[in-house]
């Protein structure tokens, strides 16, 4: 095989993602992947971001892919490196994000006689890829990769959106020694987007389950549409119902427009009545009290829980619903309403419950929230009140998102949040955050000091993004604090674990501008101060986790003693 034929062919392979709809590459470098990464780089109508450490590299293109809604190529060369990919790959698979891995491999000669950096990546990702497409070595027909990038985008993008492998083994010579002309590609066919929607019979089947009366909307923490949304609040304000909506969801910014959207959900859960019917989309709330009042609402065989979703993987783990619907969300909600004649609306004292519970569980927020003690909530509630509107925001897993979700309350100007809740994990969220940031600009990352330092190696993308990551660091996993391993004796061993490092000082080793902080006062100055900033900027606020965990559990308590 000659160089110029392997970049023709990678060439032809790039530009017929891109054509069906790809627009950005990261790359990581590596030898056996250079006719990739040269075709990536000479593209002229692709982004290409090169990032060193490939676990890094893949959790970026995820954040892209988040950001954008669209499949981002990741690419780098063979063996270990795309084992890299692993994690970011499980990600977007439970979360739904399109990516296409374009893994360099070795050629079939090399393949199992011990030759270096050679391993079979065939199904590398198992069932948590989409597809997997096996190529053949570089050869002189090419038109025949526009019909394959056209399946591979299709495949990444639904029913179920999520990550698709193409395996490139490739020849050496990999570097061509003069100018390689380039034929136009043949172009993939245009993609329409569509979604599913409800039978008829389905409908009026769900219309009758809600002629109940008392109903309630649950959404999980999958981010929804702005026409979902829309559909949504509009459905949920002509039958007077509440709408219990994680903020992940990033519907309870609608509340301002209908304040059955409630500003504190789960806590309003804790105590809330049973009603005749729920209508659940988006998947399943992140909160204990929110789950624990839908198997509460399973015992009594009277009251339909109706789950929705727009893909075939419908979120249902603790067996709770009566019904499964896959259906575009926001024309469901569209042609229910299309129906209220034979929907009543609750009772003014329905709604009015909810609504109490509500400012019950605010007022405890506030109270939880004031002084400027280094507390999580203290500050989250004070920084997200103070961005613009728009502004993405990132929320590390663990206690940070918790701790968004419970006392940010109503916020002033609408936000955009993201969040790795597929699998939840800790690593990868900062690497995220900068692919957001790329993407969309001025982004905002919250996190604790274990997921912080699960991705320090994401410092090295700071230049050029836009990024403000601020670091609650209670020193160890507080999570745990509110969780039966705390009872344990080998509990600060074993859960907390405790890790003496400086992230200030890690920070600045990249060459990251990095501030630490006394309190919450000061950290949100601090935010406020370098937002928006061209590259990543560092905020470090350590808690005082006795202090944290005591704000959290009188919050938890006042928010129902109040009721």
């Amino acid at each position: 095989m000659s160089a110029e034929l392997g970049l023709r062919w990678c060439c032809a392979l790039i530009d017929a993602l891109a054509a069906a709809g790809a627009g950005h590459a990261v790359v990581s470098p590596g030898a056996r992947s250079t006719p990739l990464t040269l075709a990536a780089l000479r593209h002229p109508a692709l982004r290409t971001h090169v990032v060193v450490d490939e676990r890094s590299a893949a959790f970026y293109a995820l954040g892209l892919a988040k950001a954008e809604g669209a499949p981002v190529m990741l690419i780098a060369t063979s063996g270990s490196a795309i084992a890299n990919w692993h994690p970011a790959v499980v990600e977007a698979d439970l979360g739904r994000v399109p990516l296409l891995l374009l893994s360099a491999d070795r050629p079939p000669e090399h393949q199992d006689c011990g030759a270096n950096q050679a391993m079979d990546q065939l199904g590398l990702f198992g069932a948590h890829a989409r597809a997997f497409h096996q190529l053949p070595p570089p050869e002189a027909e090419t038109a025949w990769l526009a019909g394959l990038a056209a399946r591979c985008v299709g495949a990444s993008l639904g029913p179920l959106p999520g990550p698709v492998q193409i395996n490139v083994p490739l020849r050496e010579p990999l570097v061509p020694t003069g100018e390689v002309p380039l034929a136009a590609s043949a172009k993939p066919p245009r993609r329409l987007a569509g979604a599913p929607r409800a039978a008829a019979q389905s409908v009026e089947e769900i219309a009758a389950l809600m002629a109940g009366g008392r109903g309630a909307v649950v959404c999980g923490p999958e981010a929804l549409a702005p026409a979902a949304r829309a559909a949504v609040v509009a459905l949920a304000r002509r039958l007077n119902v509440p709408v219990l909506a994680d903020l992940l969801s990033n519907l309870r910014d609608d509340g301002a427009a209908y304040p059955g959207v409630l500003a504190h959900p789960d806590q309003v859960a804790r105590a809330a009545s049973l009603p005749d019917w729920l209508l659940r989309l988006g998947g399943t709330p992140l909160g204990r009290p929110a789950t624990a009042w839908l198997a509460r609402c399973r015992g009594s065989a009277r009251i339909a829980q109706i789950v929705v979703a727009d893909h075939p993987r419908v979120a249902d783990p603790d067996g709770t619903a009566t019904h499964l619907l896959h259906a575009d969300p926001a024309a469901l909600c569209d042609e229910l309403a299309a129906r209220l004649p034979a929907i009543p609306a609750a009772p003014h004292d329905w709604l009015a419950a909810f609504l109490a519970l509500d400012r019950a569980a605010a007022r405890a927020a506030e109270a939880a929230c004031a002084g400027s003690e280094a507390f999580e909530g203290t500050v989250l509630r004070a920084v997200l009140r103070g961005l613009p509107a728009g502004t993405p925001v990132l929320l590390g897993n663990s206690l940070t998102v918790r701790v968004a979700d419970w006392l940010a309350g109503r916020l002033p100007a609408p936000l955009r949040f993201f969040g790795n809740r597929g699998v939840s994990g800790i690593d990868g969220n900062v690497s995220t955050a900068c692919g957001i940031a790329a993407a969309l600009g001025p982004t905002l990352a919250v996190v604790g000091d274990l997921t912080f330092l699960h991705d320090l190696n994401a410092l090295s993308l700071g230049r050029g993004r836009p990024l403000t990551v601020l670091l609650l660091d209670n020193h160890g996993g507080g999570i745990f604090d509110h969780l039966p391993q705390t009872a344990l004796p080998e509990f600060e061993r074993g859960w907390l674990t405790p890790r003496d490092y400086d992230p200030v000082l890690a920070a600045r080793a990249f060459g990251i501008e990095a501030v630490r902080v006394a309190d919450a006062t000061a950290a949100v100055a601090a935010v406020r101060l370098g937002f928006g900033a061209p590259d990543l900027r560092l905020v470090h606020l350590p808690i005082d986790r006795a202090l944290s965990a005591a704000r959290l559990r009188a919050f938890h308590s006042a928010s129902q003693q109040g009721a």
